[in-house]
């Protein structure tokens, strides 16, 4: 897997999150935005706060398993991420947070 790949199975991930909201509450958070009985207009605005939050919360992710930002109160460092094979997905130089901005914005 590529860092490419891995920030697009999170953006996937997100987009899986948001669907099951706003689906048949299928999730907790699912069941209460059901439970708020929102017209569609304000459906669709509660859509897009939750999509930007998503995003700001992985890509930050993103950004702090590749040291660009600190992660809680650890400290900006860079993490190894492999898998159980032992290749390599990201090793802290750029590519994950490249990847990701590319991945959840759209553009490089």
């Amino acid at each position: 897997m590529t860092a490419q790949e891995f920030a697009q199975a999170l953006k996937d991930e997100k987009e899986g999150m948001l669907s099951s909201y706003f689906g048949r509450g299928e999730s907790p958070a699912g069941t209460l935005l059901k439970n708020l009985g929102a017209p569609a207009a304000d459906e669709k605005v509660l859509r897009d706060f939750l999509d930007g939050v998503l995003t700001d919360a992985f890509y930050t992710m993103l950004l702090g398993l590749d040291g660009e930002t600190a992660l809680g109160r650890s400290g900006q460092q860079a993490y190894k991420l492999s898998l159980s094979d032992g290749s390599v997905v990201s090793e802290g130089n750029g590519e994950l947070s490249n990847s990701a901005y590319t991945v959840f914005y759209g553009e490089e």
